[in-house]
């Protein structure tokens, strides 16, 4: 009998824009364990994977194993490293610690008194799985630009060949079509999400969501917003991570910023004024707990005196970029044609730098400067 390792090699990535999220597989004979371990995935929207033994290889898109008391000590295919999930019930304890000895990396789930912990750690999987990159961008203050330098960050991004979505979710937005004139193609809005009340299948919101120079948008169609719970956002979210190579969120202001999107992010953009005093970004977390990357971008016209670095010390966090106030995108914006600018080299290239920290790598990437519309 072979060891369980705490990890298993990872299969081969899914291709972008399947609408398939992360797999988990269950190897167990045991009937009763296969349909209670079923239902806490289906309760956190997680996919589940039953075989009664130990495949020769695993299945395209499982990023993590589960195995009942009778498999745990056959040995998985040879060679992977994904993480590996003891599950049983009471009667179970013994065998499954004493194979849990063997690699102090396992975790142990002891059903049913285990079942929130397991639920709570499929779903946590499943809202950060997939290929894309969830990049928010809030702003300090207002007027400081947030949302026009995210919905061009996702033009931008779409440009450059990959998948791009922008979301806008400033629960004080009145939606973003303004700046883009009307969409270039039909599809739904925030009010549609919300009236649904459905699942949000990857593939399904890839197909519905209009679109703006081939990039996609999810913003409110209509004049009066509607207030969006967090969990329709959690669910927009992990789906869009799942069919997009980069999503840009226009998160509002960042003293109100909801934990949730913060929690969902990969890295986070503050949008600072550069006339703003140090001390009214104090509120700005430095260094947030989570581990995510926070940069800042320093907007307008410099006082005498200060520069963009000063300001980006005075908030505590590393200068990502200074951009200086541009008339061309001020025209653009109020006129609804903000993707247009992008055909000015020098726009292209004051914006490259918040392209590259969304999406550090986009496949079949053509490159900025060597797209002009």
């Amino acid at each position: 009998m072979n060891e369980l390792p705490a990890y298993l090699p990872p299969p081969p990535a899914t291709a972008p824009g399947d609408g398939e999220g992360s797999t988990c597989l269950l190897v167990t004979r045991d009937d009763g364990l296969a349909d209670h371990v079923a239902l806490i995935a289906a309760a956190c929207g997680a996919v589940l994977a039953v075989e009664r033994h130990v495949p020769n290889r695993w299945p395209p898109g499982c990023t993590l194993a589960l195995f009942g008391p009778d498999t745990a000590a056959d040995g998985p295919p040879g060679g992977a490293r994904i993480p590996g999930i003891l599950v049983g019930f009471a009667g179970d304890r013994d065998e499954l610690w004493r194979v849990a000895a063997r690699d102090p990396g396992v975790r142990v789930a002891i059903l049913p008194e285990a079942s929130a912990w397991l639920g709570e750690f499929l779903g946590e999987r499943e809202l950060h799985s997939g290929h894309g990159r969830v990049t928010l961008f809030s702003g300090a203050s207002g007027g400081t630009g947030t949302t026009t330098l995210a919905a061009l960050t996702g033009v931008a991004a779409g440009r450059r060949g990959g998948r791009a979505l922008v979301v806008d979710a400033d629960p004080h937005s009145r939606g973003i079509w303004t700046l883009f004139g009307r969409p270039a193609s039909g599809g739904v809005g925030w009010e549609d999400l919300v009236r649904s009340r459905g699942q949000i299948a990857p593939g399904h919101l890839a197909g519905i969501l209009p679109q703006v120079d081939g990039t996609s948008v999810l913003t409110w169609t209509g004049s009066r917003p509607e207030p969006v719970s967090g969990s329709t956002v959690n669910e927009v979210l992990a789906a869009a991570r799942r069919s997009f190579d980069v999503v840009v969120v226009d998160a509002g202001r960042t003293a109100g910023m909801d934990e949730t999107l913060g929690m969902l992010a990969d890295s986070v953009l503050v949008v600072a004024s550069a006339a703003v005093p140090g001390p009214a970004l104090a509120y700005i977390p430095a260094g947030p707990d989570a581990g995510v990357p926070w940069r800042i971008v320093v907007t307008g016209n410099l006082p005498t005196g200060m520069d963009a670095p000063r300001v980006a010390s005075a908030a505590g966090l590393d200068l990502l970029a200074y951009l200086p106030p541009t008339a061309a995108v001020a025209a653009a914006s109020r006129e609804g044609r903000l993707g247009s600018v992008l055909a000015r080299p020098r726009i292209r290239r004051l914006v490259a730098s918040l392209v590259d920290w969304s999406l550090p790598v986009v496949p079949n990437a053509t490159g900025l400067e060597q797209v002009a519309s």
